[in-house]
């Protein structure tokens, strides 16, 4: 019997503990007497997230960060890579119908319906310095990770865009000017294959290049029956990226960064899992039965195409260091999206009529491109760090919808018949455009006064945002229309923060932010009607510490926040296609703390923790459908989550065993904010066994990895929804997160 299996029948807690006991049986062979002479504590952290490079520990900010040890240990090539909660207090989801879109959410604040043109994200993205303003085609499997800093909370004085619930800082390797090659293939279950490739060519004429390549595939997760459909769950993607380093002066550099990649996958599939509680008798035909279970075969085989996100982008970082105290630098970049949707809901969401339609089959299309400048000037004196910068952004996009029904029932609902052509659909049904226009100036200073040997450091910034936005939508359901809006703000939001030095190992630090997020309106709206702006108001307390001789960092942060104007996404009951978006009449109330413990007792070893907990109260707001007041919750966060890692370190001979558990749990969660039904708490638990500097004669060394990801199966939600309206199916369905997957993976670096 394969391990999987054996692991797979094997009581959970049981295997929990074994799979913890291997972890630790090698170091009960280490002496105590030995370990302490070898150990050499943890590693420093350095982080950007103030524009300098310094020490996490030094950084009066919540945040976690995974260094390239980290994201090789744990697998994570991209933002994918972290939808099973390895940092607990972020959440990450597939967007239903566009899986290469990302739900990201934060400290209970989320986005809503990400994919809306004329949305801003509550999470701003940023990679190496670029903000990222659309979710759709989220491809940074291409990039050569050398860290992701996630800043928990309100930003928006050290960055160009602002942001409600917090930032992901995500930075790329740079070319090194030295001949150099990272090389990896991979294969996996669900015929799963990957090869990515890294090489830095020898510096030449001043210029360092650096050269990026990817490919990825894997087979569907569930089986479609239809001779020569996509199944759901599989992906093609492949990506390019080229850099190019010149440094003309010691003190000038410019780097130039080109990336185009495409990602064609097919949405997850949604089981009908059962009725709706106190709802109409379920209107499921005699062929279809509930799908409580993952399920490995669809219902039935139907027409399915993937869809495809097309991404492309240049930027120009440069640098003048005007003198060894001040620095100016320069961020200009142009990205262009296009990312198509094919879906079918295979008779989940209409209800059975004898002789009537269903398998709807939706298409939608969205172009985006956006330009973005960022000016910083960043300075020290004896006493003053600060940060001064100014920000313009530019976006045009547009956006198109169509449904279809492609099949038809019989009288009894034993058989069906193709539409041929699909019936039931005007092409297209409804389209939007969207255009946006962004100018802030925003500042941050630190002051360390010499009083109290320098140990006090006060800090202040403010940000002033010229938002300005406007949109139409010229059809709607097939017909020509001419609805609008406009949107226009002015604001100036602050932040203040006091940290004080205990010790050279113990920092804390109180902290005041106000975030923003402008309003827009929904192109899924039949009336187009306008949302208003956010607002979040947000009181932090922090301890950052270091003790036992640097073998343990314990890092706690709490907050609690006013969340005013909160912008809520209601679905139509008779046509869920149909979204209108509120804000809330009250302030909700969101408060929560976030712990994050690294302990290294041994040599080698390595054990960390995180636990986030939040709290959230939000107003009730009547749904403008149905008129029913609605109880609303955070989407996508759970009142508990943590998660716990183990990592191991062995010399074999001129070899080295890595040894890498981590177990990820999470608490029950909506899906949506105005979700009734809340998706499944899990425990997720991976590992990887990797043999490192494997020599083979006078080749390069190599290294070998298996690794496995959710080696339980363990099945929740990363969508819930209630089908229940006129006409419906009166059930609920649901997309499951992936199953069990493992591989093995050969790598070298020379």
């Amino acid at each position: 019997m394969h391990l999987v299996q054996i692991l797979a029948r094997t009581n959970f807690r049981t295997a929990l503990a074994a799979g913890v006991s291997l972890l630790a049986m090698p170091l009960a062979e280490v002496r105590a007497q030995d370990a302490a002479e070898q150990h050499s504590g943890l590693e420093e952290i350095i982080v950007t997230a103030q524009k300098r490079a310094e020490n996490i520990q030094d950084t009066p900010i919540s945040m976690s960060v995974l260094g390239e040890s980290a994201l090789e240990q744990q697998g994570i090539t991209g933002l994918r890579d972290l939808m099973g909660g390895a940092i607990p207090s972020l959440r990450i989801a597939p967007f239903s119908g566009r899986p290469s879109a990302l739900n990201i959410a934060m400290r209970g604040i989320s986005s809503g319906d990400a994919t809306q043109i004329s949305r801003d994200g509550a999470i701003a993205l940023y990679v190496d310095g670029v903000y990222l303003a659309r979710v759709q085609g989220l491809g940074t499997e291409l990039f050569d990770l050398e860290r992701i800093e996630v800043l928990r909370g309100p930003q928006g004085t050290l960055f160009g865009r602002n942001a409600v619930g917090g930032a992901l800082n995500i930075i790329s390797k740079r070319p090194s000017g030295e001949f150099g090659v990272d090389a990896k293939v991979g294969l996996a279950n669900y015929d799963g294959r990957t090869a990515e490739a890294h090489v830095n060519l020898p510096e030449f004429a001043g210029i360092r290049i650096k050269l990026d390549g990817m490919v990825s595939r894997r087979d569907g997760l569930v089986d479609n029956p239809l001779r020569g459909a996509w199944d759901w769950g599989a992906y093609r993607r492949e990506g390019f990226r080229a850099q190019a380093l010149w440094q003309p002066t010691d003190a000038i550099e410019l780097l130039y960064s080109f990336d185009v990649s495409r990602d064609r996958s097919s949405p997850n599939y949604m089981q009908i899992e059962g009725t709706i509680a106190g709802g109409a008798p379920i209107a499921l035909p005699p062929i279809f039965s509930l799908e409580p279970d993952r399920v490995r075969r669809a219902r039935i085989g139907v027409p399915l195409e993937p869809s495809v996100a097309k991404v492309s982008g240049h930027s120009l970082n440069a640098s003048w260091e005007l003198s060894d105290a001040l620095t100016l630098r320069s961020i200009t970049a142009y990205r262009k999206l296009s990312q198509t949707q094919e879906d079918n809901d295979i008779g989940h969401q209409t209800g059975y009529r004898p002789n009537g339609n269903f398998a709807r089959s939706s298409a939608a299309r969205v172009d985006q491109d956006q330009f973005s400048q960022e000016l910083q000037l960043i300075g020290t004196t004896d006493h003053l760090n600060y940060v001064l910068g100014a920000y313009l952004f530019n976006e045009d996009a547009s956006d198109w919808a169509y449904a279809s029904f492609v099949y038809r029932w019989n009288d009894d609902g034993t058989a069906y018949t193709v539409n041929n052509p699909p019936s039931g659909g005007v092409w297209p049904d409804r389209a939007s455009d969207n255009h946006a226009r962004s100018r802030a100036l925003f500042g941050q200073a630190t002051w360390t006064p010499a009083i109290l040997d320098e140990r006090l450091h006060l800090t202040g910034g403010l940000r002033y945002t010229h938002d300005k936005k406007h949109g139409r939508i010229p059809l709607l359901r097939g017909a020509p229309a001419a609805l609008t809006y406009q949107f226009t703000s002015s604001r100036l939001d602050p932040m203040a923060t006091i940290a004080f030095d205990f010790s050279r190992d113990v920092n804390a630090y109180a902290k005041y932010s106000i975030g923003y997020r402008a309003g827009g309106a929904n192109g899924r709206s039949a009336t187009y009607r306008p949302f208003a702006e956010e607002e979040v108001r947000s009181w932090e307390v922090g301890l950052k510490s270091e003790f036992w001789d640097r073998r343990a960092r314990l890092n706690i942060a709490a907050y609690s926040m006013d969340y005013r104007d909160m912008q809520i996404d209601f679905s139509n009951p008779a046509n869920p296609s149909a979204v209108e978006t509120l804000n809330t009449n009250a302030t909700a109330k969101i408060k929560g703390i976030e712990v994050d413990l690294t302990l290294a007792p041994l040599q080698g070893f390595t054990l960390t923790g995180s636990y986030s907990f939040t709290d959230a109260k939000i107003p009730p707001l009547v749904n403008p459908f149905s008129g029913v007041l609605a109880n609303l919750r955070p989407a996508f966060t759970p009142r508990n989550a943590a998660s716990l890692s183990a990592d191991y370190a062995v010399p074999v001979g001129d070899m080295t065993l890595k040894l890498h558990a981590d177990f990820n749990y999470s608490g029950t969660f909506p899906t949506s904010a105005s979700s009734p039904v809340l998706a499944d708490s899990y425990l997720l638990t991976n590992a990887r066994i990797t043999l490192a500097d494997i020599a083979l004669g006078g080749a390069p060394k190599l290294s070998l990895s298996l690794w496995g990801k959710n080696l339980f199966n363990e099945d929740f939600q990363t969508f819930r929804f209630n089908f229940g309206g006129s006409g419906l199916t009166n059930d609920r369905v649901a997309a499951l997160n992936d199953p069990r997957t493992y591989g093995v993976e050969l790598s070298t670096r020379f």
